[in-house]
């Protein structure tokens, strides 16, 4: 029963970086399935598997930790137990929800959820940085997978946002991803 524990313990503690490598491997296999119609098939399936999985799943089971299991959320990260944690459980919640639904969603869509999740995680990494030097936290939830996480899920969505579109400047592009790009002024509707 105890290594049942540890295992089911390891898979929570690593949850981050599992769910962004099946993120990863799932959007490599549909990739290899699809026929490349497009330039940037390829980056909208890495973008779309990130997203719905390494952001938006991940966002959802850290509101579920923060504001149901404070206490094991808490220590996981090396700190005590704070009423600020529903406040941070609430954001990722908000995070979260908004990363599942760019799975589906149009390129202004995507492109705002990179922004937002891209300033939540890299603000978060900056933070468990700030408490490997100050306070030589070097606790799992705050050095380890789920820094890496912090780190590398945005750089991962931001590269493949760059790699989906580039736009021209002066520009505004309208339509679902990876389709017919229409060229319009900003504030002018495409037929």
């Amino acid at each position: 029963m105890l290594m049942i524990a540890k295992l089911i313990s390891g898979f929570f503690s690593n949850l981050s970086v599992i769910l962004l490598f099946l993120a990863l491997a799932i959007a490599g296999v549909r990739s290899l399935k699809k026929p490349l119609r497009r330039k940037n098939a390829i980056a909208e399936e890495f973008f779309r598997w990130t997203t719905l999985l390494a952001a938006g799943t991940i966002g959802i089971y850290a509101f579920v930790m923060h504001a149901f299991f404070p206490k094991i959320a808490a220590a996981a990260i090396g700190w005590g137990n704070s009423p600020f944690q529903y406040e941070v459980a609430v954001a990722n919640l908000g995070f979260g929800l908004l990363c599942v639904l760019a799975f589906r969603a149009a390129y202004g869509f995507w492109l705002a959820s990179v922004v937002g999740i891209t300033c939540w995680l890299w603000g978060d990494a900056v933070g468990h940085v700030r408490q490997m030097i100050t306070a030589g936290n070097f606790s799992p939830g705050n050095a380890g997978p789920w820094f890496w996480s912090d780190v590398l899920v945005p750089l991962l969505l931001i590269v493949s946002i760059s790699l989906i579109r580039k736009p021209h400047p002066g520009s505004a592009y309208r339509g679902a991803p990876g389709g017919e790009l229409s060229e319009s002024s900003p504030g002018e509707e495409s037929a």
